[in-house]
């Protein structure tokens, strides 16, 4: 080896030592939100009605866990050191079946990954789930649910949730609160409204009690 490609060598070595090092001082941060179960309803009318919730879409850049950001109109970026631990995705579709089984209004609900079929099959995608700077923080959810019916494949029900909730603070801890606000707020909006479908269904004797 002469002397050229020994400090080339030498640099190369150098350099990657560098980033690894970078790389060690700064760990990946993770994140997580729980949608908790709604408070047991003792009024509430139980519906023969079984459910499945099915898949919620989303972005490809939402479904790597980066936590998303947006500057302007237009232009979108991730924090590669700030994750969510599990995608938003799943976090709905998670947080759906839970406050479903909680309302105590089905007689069942699962997902899609379980075996056997439903009455009605709750689908829907998620467009924004991110921090919005303009300059002022806000958090964006945006996200559209669907109920289907099982048999024959109709939509029969759908919502769709639109709302900036502000960031109290700069950081990221900030950011991820107001996300939390803003999902639930939403998803408590979504159950709402499928737990009063269905009520309407059952009082004009369209859905068995």
């Amino acid at each position: 080896m002469n002397m050229r490609s020994a400090v080339r060598v030498c640099l190369i070595a150098t350099l990657c030592t560098l980033v690894s090092a970078c790389a060690v001082g700064r760990p990946i941060k993770y994140y997580r939100i729980e949608i908790p179960a709604l408070p047991p309803a003792g009024t509430a009318t139980a519906l023969g009605v079984t459910l499945q919730v099915g898949r919620i879409d989303s972005p490809a850049i939402m479904r790597d866990g980066r936590i998303l950001y947006q500057v302007g109109a237009h232009e979108m970026g991730a924090y590669e050191y700030h994750r969510w631990v599990d995608t938003p995705d799943r976090l709905v579709q998670d947080s759906l079946v839970r406050l479903l089984r909680s309302s105590g209004r089905y007689q069942s609900v699962d997902t899609q990954r379980s075996s056997g079929m439903a009455d009605y099959v709750v689908r829907g995608k998620i467009y924004e789930f991110s921090e919005i700077d303009k300059p002022e923080i806000n958090s964006r959810v945006s996200m559209e649910i669907e109920l289907h019916d099982a048999k024959s494949g109709r939509t029969v029900w759908s919502r769709l949730y639109t709302h900036e909730e502000s960031v109290a603070g700069k950081e990221i801890p900030d950011v991820v609160e107001s996300l939390d606000k803003n999902l639930r707020q939403g998803l408590s909006e979504i159950v709402t409204g499928l737990n009063q479908y269905f009520a309407d269904q059952a009082s004009t004797g369209r859905i068995g009690r």
